[in-house]
């Protein structure tokens, strides 16, 4: 039977976590180059390459994987289109953000999370910003900086750098991003409401407070 390749990377996205750890780092390359010209951030995407990597990572593991995931991938109508081939809620694209960029938000559970914050105003991310903003990605892969962390122009608030530390937002940026555009039990609104309305104690407590509960140093 004919393998729907598309299937084959949205079910491998699904167990992503376990089967990243079966294969080579040569294979990781490899894959992430196919992927890179499936997902195509700059021109056109090359749904050809969608084959290729699929037969990559049948090749790469072990014959119980490879064999489950040909299964899978012997189900779903055919398409050119990636996001309509859906595997328990998980798309090729997904493993495209998954390799590409090291997104965990994918799937059915962190997928809309991860288009809810993408939703806010954002500006695209140049180099030289400031480590400690959070910078966002989606399925395009490119980095953008959510506009409320920015007092005026390019000027970052302080707080939202001191409270971003606090955070761990250089690698949890979509953790800090949920904390400050979500309504909290702390306030009537939501954390970035709060900026430059005199209220920087009370951000950087709640901070503190949720990175550190106990209050160990």
């Amino acid at each position: 039977m004919r393998v729907n390749p598309f299937m084959v990377l949205a079910a491998a996205a699904a167990d992503w976590d376990r089967l990243s750890r079966l294969l080579e780092p040569g294979t990781r390359r490899t894959l992430s180059e196919l992927l890179s010209r499936l997902r195509a951030e700059e021109g056109a995407p090359d749904p050809a390459a969608a084959g290729p990597a699929a037969r990559v990572l049948l090749d790469a593991l072990p014959a119980d994987e490879s064999a489950r995931l040909q299964r899978h991938g012997e189900t779903g109508r055919f398409t050119d289109v990636p996001q309509a081939q859906l595997y328990e809620g998980y798309t090729a694209a997904d493993l495209c953000m998954l390799v590409l960029d090291g997104n965990p938000m994918v799937g059915p559970a962190l997928g809309p999370v991860r288009e809810r914050l993408l939703r806010e105003p954002a500006t695209p991310w140049t180099e030289g910003a400031d480590p400690r903003l959070i910078a966002l990605s989606g399925e395009d892969g490119r980095r953008r900086l959510p506009l409320f962390q920015f007092e005026a122009g390019t000027m970052p608030w302080r707080i939202v750098l001191e409270v971003n530390s606090v955070l761990r937002a250089g690698t949890d940026p979509w953790g800090a991003a949920d904390w400050w555009l979500s309504r909290t039990t702390w306030w009537d609104g939501t954390p970035a409401a709060l900026l430059g309305r005199g209220r920087d104690a009370e951000l950087l407590g709640a901070a503190r407070e949720l990175a550190d509960p106990a209050g160990e140093e």
